[in-house]
């Protein structure tokens, strides 16, 4: 690498987010004639969560656990927990997790011949994450030409699509789950589970709660596992929002702590 390659990347680095506000706050710990100590806490924690090394250690406990591969085992269905859609999207208005975790358990399902079921619908009434499968799961019909049933039942144990579309969090997809299984008399099913790798931990604690034995498929890995370099010492959005991301992981299981679960 040229100089000028090092001093351009090291100044784009430190010209946007999240290095520019780590950078305002460390200068207001020397020269701010109060709240020195809070400013240099503040940026020392805003450059730790946006640093990859850090970002990938919080990850790690999350995601290791299920970065194997599929436990091959007879199932009652395959439940893919929705993750986010684009409303106004031209094409696949799944959420980029929401596609992996579709496309990951459409493939299981099919080889498996395993009815799938999609839980959730997300915040967004206008526009629900249901809406936005069922419109993803008709473009790959329509380009692909992928046939996937819709007339059959759950307790069929064959491969065919299901949507429960009233869930709004984790919590509800398991017990709008459960439900849906025991309309077809099935009362303790066993299922591949698909969700992002990082939230599978607090997906099986919900779905076991409910009374679910579940086999984890998990996918959408977040956590890097590439050699890393000097250059992954500098702060970036990218490492930032995965130390959220797990964050926001560890604050549900303890929730899940606090009621029992």
């Amino acid at each position: 690498m040229t100089p000028i390659y090092i001093l351009s990347k090291v100044f784009t680095y430190s010209v946007l987010p999240p290095s520019i506000f780590i950078i305002a706050l460390f200068l207001a710990s020397l020269f701010a004639k109060k709240f020195r100590l809070f400013f240099f806490t503040c940026s020392a924690l805003f450059y730790a969560l946006s640093n990859t090394y850090v970002a990938d250690a919080l990850l790690s406990p999350l995601e290791k656990p299920y970065n194997v591969p599929l436990q091959e085992t007879r199932v009652d269905a395959l439940i893919v927990l929705s993750g986010g859609s684009t409303k106004g999207a031209s094409n696949l208005p799944l959420g980029d997790e929401a596609y992996k975790r579709t496309m990951w358990g459409l493939m299981i399902a099919k080889s498996h011949n395993v009815p799938l079921l999609f839980s959730g619908a997300g915040v967004n009434q206008d526009y629900s994450e249901s809406d936005a499968f069922l419109d993803t799961i008709k473009e790959l019909k329509t380009h692909l030409g992928i046939e996937i049933p819709i007339d059959k039942t759950l307790k069929q144990r064959e491969f065919s699509l299901h949507v429960e579309s009233k869930s709004i969090d984790t919590y509800e997809n398991a017990k709008l789950s459960k439900m849906a299984f025991e309309r077809e008399g099935i009362t303790q099913p066993t299922i591949y589970l698909v969700t992002s790798a990082y939230h599978m931990r607090r997906s099986i604690k919900l779905y076991e709660h409910f009374g679910f034995k579940v086999i984890p498929a998990a996918t959408s890995f977040q956590m890097s596992t590439r050699a890393k370099d000097a250059w992954n010492y500098l702060p970036s959005i990218g490492a930032l929002n995965k130390s959220y991301t797990a964050l926001h992981e560890y604050a549900g299981l303890l929730s899940l702590k606090l009621r029992g679960i």
